[in-house]
């Protein structure tokens, strides 16, 4: 296959991506609650993944049976906290401050790898870590180190804070998935599994806001596109791109997921570009270059 193709395969992914923390975000001007999001999400992908699963549904029950331990924790990891922490974390952070944090995920996962997989780090890759974090912080602290002192977050920051870890720890951990286990086959468990548990606060959110409906002018629509662009086309992109190319060098690509969301915002929600969401960029960036690089010449 073409690798300008894949590139453009995944160019699409992340654009879709960027655009699931729009959605997030313009949830909150329409009355679309975060968990009723996450949840209506979930149930758009799981309606879409059945008619390809319903074959082999008894197989599915098996492997579930058998591996429910590692499937229910994926699950809760990615689909029931990662995506519910982030849609309340935009309730009150900035589209650009959300959609920076996670860029620093890559390192995350590095360090997990250390611990959970006795994974070997050098210099180069524990200064990009380093660097990384920094960047990392200068976003948390909103440019200010005095706001650690008095504890001065944005509340949706630290949201996002719950939201990255969940999402590296689950990233660390998807390689140990048996290959028994097929990626449709797969994302139909996490996703029905995850809403399971996304279910009771779902209930309790409607109940305490005295509304289980949604609008059908703009709730729905918005709907439909975080559960067939992000939750499922992008998803199925990213696996099909890292068979061809690698997760390396498809791992660059996510970089462009603040690109385009950060864009969006600020041409269309108004949003500002402070000097510390750029200084923070910078050195994430710069930090999972580092990594990447040395990933890239050792292979």
């Amino acid at each position: 296959m073409n690798k300008y193709y894949i590139y453009i395969l995944l160019f699409i992914a992340t654009l879709l991506w960027g655009g699931n923390v729009i959605a997030a975000k313009i949830a909150n001007n329409i009355m679309l609650e975060p968990i009723k999001l996450s949840f209506f999400r979930n149930l758009v992908a799981i309606i879409i993944l059945f008619p390809f699963v319903v074959k082999n549904i008894n197989k599915i029950y098996i492997l579930f049976i058998k591996h429910w331990k590692l499937i229910s924790i994926l699950s809760i990891l990615s689909v029931s906290i990662f995506n519910t922490f982030m849609n309340i974390a935009l309730k009150t952070s900035s589209v650009i401050s959300s959609s920076l944090m996670p860029s620093f995920a890559p390192s995350i996962i590095i360090l997990l790898s250390i611990i959970f997989y006795k994974s070997k780090i050098n210099l180069l890759q524990s200064i990009g870590v380093i660097i990384s974090f920094i960047g990392f912080l200068s976003i948390i602290f909103r440019g200010n180190i005095n706001n650690l002192e008095s504890l001065n977050f944005v509340t949706g920051d630290l949201w996002m804070l719950g939201c990255v870890l969940c999402w590296s720890i689950y990233s660390a951990t998807i390689r140990i998935i048996p290959k028994e286990i097929d990626n449709i086959s797969f994302l139909f468990l996490i996703f029905f599994v995850g809403n399971i548990f996304v279910f009771p606060f779902y209930c309790y959110e409607s109940i305490i806001n005295d509304s289980f409906n949604i609008d059908e002018n703009y709730a729905i629509p918005l709907i439909l596109y975080v559960g067939i662009g992000p939750a499922l086309i992008s998803y199925i992109i990213w696996i099909k791109c890292i068979k061809v190319i690698g997760a390396n060098k498809a791992g660059l690509f996510l970089n462009l997921i603040p690109v385009f969301s950060s864009t969006i915002s600020i041409i269309f929600l108004n949003e500002i570009l402070k000097n510390y969401h750029i200084i923070g960029a910078i050195l994430i960036f710069l930090g999972i270059y580092l990594v990447n690089r040395e990933k890239n010449e050792q292979n």
